[in-house]
């Protein structure tokens, strides 16, 4: 029986070791994640020959052309080839709007606002320093660089020539033997991978997967076997059946062994006898198609464009959609990416739009699948280009307006109705995620002390006051009273048990747990704040309070205990239009609200004058709004995000120069004793790290919900492992 699979061949094999891979982690589960060291092993192994390939195949194929062969080539041939390429990227980029819409949430992440390193176009498209674009993996620039080597052999004659020659062809034959010999084990890197994503990933993510497969496999039968054939029977004499028919034999062949290179004599034939049927195939026109095709194979074919796909698809994936703006330089780079191999091309993208790495490996785990999809759309590519290519040099190419027009309709009608299908269709079955908003919701205060909370507001002129107390006078008391902004989420809010709770309440109890006294909570207004302070309602205010300059001669504010990052939250669709000032700018009739952060408001207005702020009591008269009165709100990235789980429908938009500003505990201005012991308090709790355990509860959710081991046969159907 081993013997017999591992005389398969290598396609078969590896789609064998993805489905006992898959076998395996449903059976062991999380046993298994270990295995995706050894599926990452094996992919960089496999990377290891491609872009000294690229440098070798690219010089040597170029190098090897006549001079009037490659102008005609580059000329008529390129041209057409750009066309086909730019169709592809078309359909590539619009392909995404099938996906179907899926609210979703979750705490804030840091890695929203680390600073991303700007995109270096000049090192990336042009090198300057070849050797510098190697060693960085700069892609397009190698490219550019073996085009400009191969383009100036052509003009070269003698023996150099051919020794260059000979040197690039044995050394692209030893990188394809070391390719050929890593293959072997590449079914080991699958089954790795594919155990350890079927032990480690939720139900929710295969789902999400079959978006991708889906819209994969509708956009490659589309291109092959409508849009592409569609353009030939529109501008040649070959009509949409014979297009089709003559391709048919190829392109089972091509979807059955998942290669390319085998069927590439065959293409070569069946593209002879088509153009011979409609007699209009000279011995020059002859010549051509052998020479076209084998060097068409070593640039990029549209089926290898369409693993573009998975990097939009990698962007709704990570909730993280890939914007509009980054599309075009996403398409040219992919392009030039894609004359290596994809398993360089993708991790090289999904870096380009700042998408984790991680992702790769569901691009790898499915490439079995959709591998078989993309050759058929790039042997139908390679038909269609010489096709057309010959056609055009035999003088028989009919570009008439009014059949390009209706060609254009034609596919326009047909594309838009495919993804009107996939969308409808996909949003039957595929729904938004469980509202996480139970996991906020049910978070509590670790720290126990006895608790009073107050949720009747003192009034200043008619609530009795108190006098001021400091740290002795709080201890003989027994009591540490803090003022708190109900609503204020993550910071103090009540949860599904009518508990206060949140980061300053968790600090707060804390605070009173080392003084040795209860605590007691009593709610403010910020907007009489120092007044509550001075009238002794409470000794302390604990409630993610930004520091106000205009606030700063009526009270005292602690050492920042935070800073946060400034964002905007809007309703998801609108996102993207409040991540910079140029989106912003062009908004019109646009209501932003706020609840502090005056000064920085003051400034905004002067830069958008078009925009009308408007000042709310609360962050809750924003989220809970029914006629969506307000467009969008300032808050803190960290705020915004813990009030999205309660109300999914709203996204964060962080602009992109990331402002921050410090949040800080305030006490009464004469009260120097509490506010000493309050600064001096915090650095020990921070160095100690209590603060950050609690900023990674309360902000990050970390530990807010506990994991469930990942469904396996072995834990719950045969119960052998807890």
């Amino acid at each position: 029986m081993i013997k017999r699979i591992l005389k398969m061949p290598s396609s078969s094999l590896m789609i064998v070791a993805m489905f006992v891979g898959f076998a395996v982690g449903i059976f062991f589960g999380e046993m298994v994640g270990w295995l995706s060291t050894i599926g990452t092993s094996v992919i960089l192994l496999m990377q290891m020959t491609v872009l000294p390939y690229i440098v070798v195949s690219l010089v040597g194929g170029i190098g090897k052309l006549q001079k009037s062969t490659a102008i005609m080539i580059f000329s008529r041939a390129g041209l057409i080839m750009a066309l086909l390429w730019l169709l592809a990227l078309v359909l590539i980029a619009l392909v995404p709007l099938s996906f179907p819409f899926v609210e979703s949430a979750s705490f804030f992440s840091t890695s929203s606002i680390e600073a991303v390193e700007a995109i270096n176009y000049f090192k990336l498209y042009i090198p300057s320093n070849p050797f510098e674009s190697m060693a960085a993996g700069y892609v397009p620039a190698i490219v550019v660089f073996s085009i400009a080597m191969g383009l100036a052999l052509i003009g070269m004659e003698g023996e150099p020539k051919l020794q260059i020659l000979s040197f690039m062809h044995t050394t692209s034959e030893i990188f394809s033997r070391i390719t050929q010999g890593l293959v072997k084990i590449l079914p080991i890197g699958i089954f790795a991978m594919s155990a350890a994503a079927a032990g480690t990933m939720g139900v929710e993510e295969f789902a999400s997967m079959q978006v991708y497969l889906i819209t994969y496999f509708v956009l490659c039968l589309l291109l092959t076997f409508w849009v592409l054939p569609w353009i030939v029977a529109s501008l040649t004499p070959i009509t949409y059946k014979q297009a089709v028919s003559i391709t048919r034999s190829t392109l089972v062949t091509a979807f059955a062994t998942g290669n390319i290179f085998i069927v590439i004599p065959v293409i070569i034939e069946e593209c002879k006898q088509i153009m011979r049927e409609h007699d209009k195939l000279s011995d020059n026109g002859e010549t051509l198609i052998e020479i076209l095709i084998p060097i068409a194979f070593t640039f990029p074919n549209i089926g290898k464009l369409t693993v573009i796909l998975f990097v939009l698809f990698a962007g709704w994936f990570n909730g993280t959609p890939v914007e509009m703006s980054a599309i075009p330089s996403l398409s040219i780079s992919g392009l030039l990416s894609l004359f290596g191999s994809v398993y360089v091309a993708i991790p090289f993208m999904l870096d380009l739009v700042h998408l984790p790495s991680d992702l790769f490996q569901l691009f790898v785990m499915s490439g079995f699948i959709t591998g078989k999809f993309n050759s058929i759309a790039a042997v139908m590519n390679l038909f269609v280009l010489t096709l057309l290519t010959v056609c055009l040099f035999e003088g028989c190419l009919r570009i008439k307006p009014p059949q390009i027009v209706k060609m254009t309709v034609g596919i326009a009608i047909s594309v838009v109705a495919t993804l009107l299908v996939c969308r409808v269709g996909m949003g039957m079955f595929i729904h938004s995620p469980e509202v996480t908003s139970g996991v906020i919701a049910n978070m509590q205060v670790a720290d126990k002390v006895p608790t009073k909370v107050k949720r009747q507001f003192p009034v200043v002129g008619e609530t009795p006051q108190e006098p001021i107390a400091n740290v002795r006078q709080i201890r003989e008391r027994g009591v540490l009273r803090v003022g708190y902004i109900p609503s204020n989420v993550p910071f103090s809010y009540y949860n599904n048990g009518a508990q206060l709770v949140g980061f300053d309440s968790a600090m707060a109890t804390k605070l009173a747990e080392d003084l040795g006294v209860e605590i007691e909570f009593i709610p403010f207004r910020k907007s009489q704040l120092a007044a509550s302070l001075e009238a002794g309602f409470f000794d302390i205010a604990m409630s993610g309070l930004a520091m106000d300059i205009e606030q700063m001669d009526k009270l005292s504010y602690a050492d920042p205990v935070l800073e946060l990052t400034l964002a905007i939250a809007t309703r998801d669709h609108m996102v993207s239009q409040f991540k910079n000032a140029e989106s912003i700018q062009a908004l019109q009739d646009i209501k932003v609200a706020y609840v502090e952060h005056s000064d920085i408001v003051s400034d905004a207005k002067q830069k958008y004058p078009h925009i009308e702020f408007v000042k709310i009591d609360g962050y809750k008269d924003f989220f809970r709004q029914k006629k969506h009165k307000y467009d969008a709100l300032i808050i803190s990235a960290q705020a915004g995000s813990a009030w999205t789980l309660f109300f999914p429908g709203y996204g964060i938009a962080i602009p992109t120069n990331k402002n921050r500003y410090p949040v800080a505990y305030a006490v009464a201005q004469s009260n120097q004793s509490l506010l000493n012991y309050v600064n001096n308090w915090q650095k020990l709790r921070k160095v100690d790290g209590h603060q950050d355990r609690f900023y990674e509860y309360w902000m990050l959710g970390k530990g807010a919900s506990k994991e469930q081991p990942r469904w396996s046969v072995i834990r719950n159907v045969l119960g052998w492992v807890d």
